[in-house]
């Protein structure tokens, strides 16, 4: 009884909510009283149904789920316009009260979704100074990459010529560079809890899933698959804390973020809660996993599809770095290997659609007047999907290089309507170190081996609309061959 009176109040407040909400002019579909456009999308394909609506209602529109006002923003134009200047970029880099960051991140205490306060401020801060000096200091960055990378050459050394799933070698290779990241260490068990915690949160951090659960809490007392993966996180999460917590005690470890953040105490007397330090780390392994997973997963299947790219990046990798181990420095001498990885992070925008943005205040977006408290969407899908890329849903490294085969400059207008890792007050602070990690990897592959379709199976191409879904989109599951090119370490 109980449950029934609390979804009464529930549709209640909705209908009020509904009745109050004015359009203001923006297109978009209407829906149906109450639901709104519930019944129009799959919820965990939402970006398919906005990169469809975009063809009827243009580059910016409005729509409504359950009383629930969304402003979808679907071209780099209009997502440059309103993230990248003030004072819309302020006005918009708050994040709405959602499910997931109050239930999962301890009431907001973390980066990603807290929203635009001033503890939020030195939260960030400190993240980006840490990532700089663990992630991005260039020495530290590549001595901790390339021992993780024997592990996969000594992977490829066993496997060759095998059909082999990359995936068990790709997430060791990078459940082993975040738990040393964040906990100077590899155990086992901290890698295989992030994993958990990871999975787990993806699920469950979609818009609509999050505004069902923020909507009807009840839920969570339900007992079905979908209803008790909050609890799963929230679990996943502790243990994580809880794991860093008894090997850093145990181990006397002195150096990674978590001792940092342990450690820390600014000029202006800043010390992190331990909720702070565990929901920091929590959004440090959610963009260092799964993204860069689902990067480096969707690279290998594209090499092994396109052998004529595969082919002229090892080419421009033996002349520029040959046998030595590669630097980071060496990315700006192989401009087709930048090329290619920028095309696969484009191709497949394995994040469709960033964590949504929230108006602090009520603003004006050409000239449509957007009420504070309104959630905004950045549609990174369309965005990277539309016209003005020529052939979108192509496989085509060389639209990122200039006549002379080197890397456009990033003033030039197709590197400007590129936004994978974000833009404006909101945008990804790992970029440098998901660019840094993945170029290494690439490098040490294709100087180790060649990699191939498999035998005696098909290898079915690798189309972005398909992928697995989640906050986080991942290629479906498949084999390829990795063929050695020489004897490995």
């Amino acid at each position: 009884m109980l449950e029934i009176l609390s979804l009464v109040v529930v549709l209640l407040f909705i209908i009020y909510h509904f009745k109050n909400k004015s359009r203001n002019g923006l297109p978009g579909p209407s829906g149906l009283p109450l639901f709104g456009v519930a019944f129009q999308i799959d919820y965990n394909r939402l970006h398919l149904k906005l990169y469809e609506w975009t063809s009827s209602y243009g580059d910016i529109f409005q729509f409504s789920i359950l009383g629930k006002t969304y402003v979808s923003l679907n071209s780099s134009e209009i997502i440059r316009e309103v993230l990248g200047t003030e004072p819309n970029a302020t006005i918009t880099s708050s994040r709405e009260p959602s499910f997931f960051g109050e239930y999962c991140m301890d009431n907001y205490s973390d980066i990603g979704f807290s929203p635009n306060t001033k503890e939020w401020t030195k939260r960030r801060k400190l993240a980006h100074r840490l990532l700089h000096t663990y992630g991005e200091g260039i020495q530290k960055m590549e001595d901790e990459i390339l021992k993780k990378l024997k592990n996969v050459k000594r992977y490829l050394s066993e496997n060759g010529s095998k059909n082999v799933d990359p995936h068990h070698v790709v997430e060791e290779f990078l459940f082993e560079n975040l738990a040393s990241l964040v906990a100077g260490t590899t155990d086992k068990e901290l890698q295989r809890l992030m994993k958990e915690m990871d999975e787990t949160s993806n699920e469950i951090v979609l818009p609509v899933v999050d505004l069902i659960f923020k909507t009807f809490p009840f839920l969570l007392s339900l007992p079905f698959s979908l209803t008790k993966k909050p609890l799963y996180c929230r679990t996943a999460t502790n243990a994580v804390m809880s794991t860093i917590q008894k090997i850093s005690l145990e181990k006397e470890i002195k150096k990674g973020i978590y001792y940092e953040m342990k450690n820390e105490l600014d000029t202006n007397g800043f010390r992190p809660t331990d909720s702070e330090i565990k929901c920091i780390i929590s959004n440090v392994v959610a963009a260092g996993f799964l993204t860069s997973r689902g990067t480096l997963m969707s690279l290998i299947h594209l090499l092994a599809e396109y052998p004529n790219i595969q082919s002229r990046v090892q080419t421009e990798i033996d002349d520029v770095i040959g046998q030595r181990d590669p630097h980071v420095t060496d990315r700006n001498e192989c401009p087709f290997a930048e090329a290619v990885i920028l095309e696969t992070l484009r191709y497949t925008t394995h994040v469709p659609i960033t964590i949504p943005h929230y108006t602090s205040e009520t603003c004006s977006i050409r000239g449509h007047t957007v009420d504070k408290g309104t959630t905004i969407l950045v549609n990174l899908w369309t965005a990277h999907h539309s016209a003005e890329w020529g052939d979108p849903f192509t496989f085509r490294p060389e639209r990122f290089l200039d006549e002379s085969g080197r890397l456009l400059p990033a003033t030039h207008p197709i590197r400007k309507g590129f936004y994978i890792f974000g833009l404006g007050k909101r945008s990804c602070l790992g970029e440098v170190f998901a660019k840094n990690r993945t170029f290494l990897f690439l490098a040490t592959l294709l100087q180790t081996c060649n990699v191939t379709k498999p035998t005696n199976q098909s290898l079915t191409a690798l189309n972005p609309r398909d992928m697995m879904v989640g906050m986080v989109l991942q290629p479906n599951p498949y084999n390829v061959q990795f063929k050695l090119r020489k004897r490995t370490d």
